[in-house]
C-alpha cells in the first residue's frame, strides 16, 4: 500500500517501483525494500551447460541405437523406434531449453543478495523493463 506522499513510478508482474522503495513479487508472497538500502540490481542470464550438453550426447546415443535397430529388421523393430523418437525429441528439446537458459533479476540490499526472481522467457522484456526501472529509481 502507497503512503499518502508516495509516487509509483513502474509496475508489473515483477513487482513495483515508488519514489520511496520497491515491492518484489515472489511466487509465495512479496517483499519491500526501502529503496536506501538497495545496493545494485542486475538481470542475470542463467544456463545449465552440463544437461544441455548430456542431452545432446544421449540424443546422439539415441540416433545411433535407432540405426541400428533399424539395420537389423527385428520384428518389434517398429516400436523401438517409436518409442525411441519420442526419447530423442524429448531429449533434443530438454538439451535446447537447457542450452538457451532463463533469466534472473538479483538485487543487493544491505549488503546481501535477496532471493532471485526467476523469469521465464516469455517475460523477457517485463523482467528487463522491472530492472530499468529499479536502475533509474537507485542510479538517479
Amino acid at each position: 500500500m502507497l503512503e499518502q506522499d508516495e509516487r509509483l513510478h513502474f509496475s508489473n508482474i515483477f513487482g513495483s517501483v515508488s519514489d520511496k522503495r520497491i515491492v518484489l513479487n515472489h511466487k509465495n508472497g512479496s517483499e519491500e525494500i526501502p529503496k536506501g538500502q538497495i545496493t545494485s540490481v542486475s538481470f542475470q542470464k542463467v544456463r545449465n551447460l552440463f544437461m544441455s550438453i548430456f542431452s545432446f550426447l544421449f540424443s546422439i546415443i539415441l540416433i545411433s541405437y535407432m540405426i541400428v535397430v533399424i539395420n537389423s529388421g527385428s520384428s518389434e523393430g517398429g516400436i523401438i523406434v517409436l518409442i525411441t523418437s519420442v526419447l530423442l525429441i524429448l531429449s533434443v528439446l530438454s538439451g535446447i531449453a537447457n542450452w538457451i537458459g532463463h533469466h534472473n533479476i538479483v538485487i543487493s540490499a544491505g549488503g546481501n543478495d535477496r532471493k532471485p526472481i526467476r523469469v521465464e522467457m516469455s517475460k523477457t522484456r517485463e523482467g528487463n523493463e522491472f530492472v530499468k526501472a529499479v536502475k533509474k529509481l537507485i542510479f538517479k
